[in-house]
């Protein structure tokens, strides 16, 4: 039983794995998510539901078939009657379909809006594998500063006054270090695992990792951000924001049905006619043929539509007022993004600075050590000071990306994109 175990073990663990690692850049990811994200397929079959609903709102309403046979001798006195009546609504069925319309504009908006919003999501995802993976670059050069040091802590001499303590910690620290490094990996690997899941598309065996080795790398350029002045920034926002412009569909969509509220006032007509017939008195002779026509109206006397004619009145108010508040608190948080933006890409170039010259005291101290010059504890120390700058440089990075991030996602509209929307002279 247990070497049956063992094989199947074996048989497990020795299996090919199908996913091929393929690695994108940024923009080749967004190409990727916009055309086979699963989720963004399944909001774009909203369009086609709005499309659907635009020829139910402009229905007409089906003729009603009425017959009246008399039977007996009530039928000499009587006609019977077969026909067709016809209900025509009155001045609604046009209202109805151009809130139907703009209710279309509403869902063509939301996918584009959730277009944006996946493409920002992609962004983000693609920066935290280079977050981890700069992270990881970072432990493995701790990891081989350590087996150095360790190394040159076994080499002094034995008789040293130190020498015991300074090889305890030196390797103490190499293995703290190999538990971060494998700490490192583990959180790279779940990045990666949230990048392909952000993309999201279907049947899809490869594994999507970024064309970037870290946020270290010269050629870097998801960091090459260039934003234009906060006056476009605002008049963009204001103008092209896909919310904005879905809360113009459906105050557009709300008026619409106020006045089909108020048209409920208007009587609905029927008309018709048909075929009649009565059987002459005694039943002497043919029977008489003929026809007949009718028409009729519903009064809005009972029911005067008053509750639906204030709702929809609120309704369109309520949706003035929000976008009204909405574009007043955008202003605001807008140029909250834009001073976090302007603060954090200040900051990340500081701590570019700071980071070169703690580059150059810990290679010095390094070197001092391997002469003996100062002690293990006070490498260690520069070491850990280097390590909280590398680690704070990573965050400003982080902040000064997510920053840009979030500016876009309040923008909610793509400020980059390779249109001009509007003159230099505004």
């Amino acid at each position: 039983m247990r070497v049956i175990l063992i094989l199947l073990c074996l048989y497990i663990f020795t299996l090919p794995v199908n996913a091929d690692v393929v690695k994108i850049s940024l923009d080749e990811a967004i190409d990727i998510a916009l055309e086979n994200n699963l989720d963004l397929q399944a909001k774009r079959k909203e369009l086609k539901i709005a499309d659907t609903e635009i020829k139910i709102a402009n229905r007409l309403q089906n003729p009603q078939v009425q017959t009246n046979v008399l039977l007996g001798k009530v039928t000499t006195g009587n006609s019977s009657q077969a026909g067709v009546m016809f209900p025509i609504e009155t001045f609604k069925r046009g209202v109805r379909k151009k809130a139907a319309i703009a209710q279309k504009k509403a869902v063509e908006n939301q996918i584009k809006q959730a277009e944006h919003e996946l493409k920002i999501r992609v962004m983000k995802a693609y920066f935290e594998v280079l977050y981890y993976k700069s992270v990881e670059d970072i432990m493995i050069k701790r990891k081989k500063l350590f087996e150095e040091m360790k190394k040159i802590a076994s080499e002094k001499s034995r008789t040293g006054e130190n020498y015991k303590i300074d090889s305890l910690q030196a390797d103490i620290k190499y293995k703290k270090q190999l538990i971060e490094l494998n700490r490192s990996k583990a959180e790279l690997m779940n990045a990666q695992f949230e990048f392909n899941k952000t993309i999201n598309a279907p049947e899809d065996e490869n594994m999507y990792d970024t064309q970037e080795s870290s946020l270290f790398d010269d050629d870097l350029t998801i960091l090459d951000i260039q934003l234009p002045p906060y006056k476009t920034i605002e008049a963009t926002a204001l103008k092209y924001s896909y919310s904005i412009r879905i809360t113009d569909n459906s105050i557009e969509k709300y008026g619409q049905e106020y006045i089909l509220a108020k048209r409920q006032r208007i009587p609905d007509l029927i008309i018709g006619g048909g075929f009649a017939w009565q059987t002459k008195y005694n039943g002497d002779g043919d029977n008489w043929q003929g026809a007949f026509v009718g028409g009729g109206f519903n009064l809005p006397i009972l029911y005067s539509y008053k509750p639906d004619i204030d709702k929809a009145a609120t309704i369109l108010e309520k949706t003035q007022m929000d976008k009204a508040s909405f574009e007043n608190k955008l202003k605001i948080t807008l140029k909250q993004n834009y001073n976090n933006f302007k603060y954090a890409r200040q900051n990340m170039d500081y701590y570019k600075d700071i980071l070169k010259e703690s580059d150059e005291i810990l290679k010095t101290s390094t070197d001092m050590y391997k002469t003996g010059d100062i002690s293990l504890i006070n490498l260690i120390w520069t070491e850990n000071n280097h390590q909280t700058i590398l680690n704070e440089y990573l965050t400003a990075m982080d902040f000064y990306y997510g920053g840009y991030l979030n500016m876009m996602h309040n923008i909610g509209h793509d400020l980059l994109l390779e249109e001009v929307i509007f003159d230099d002279n505004n």
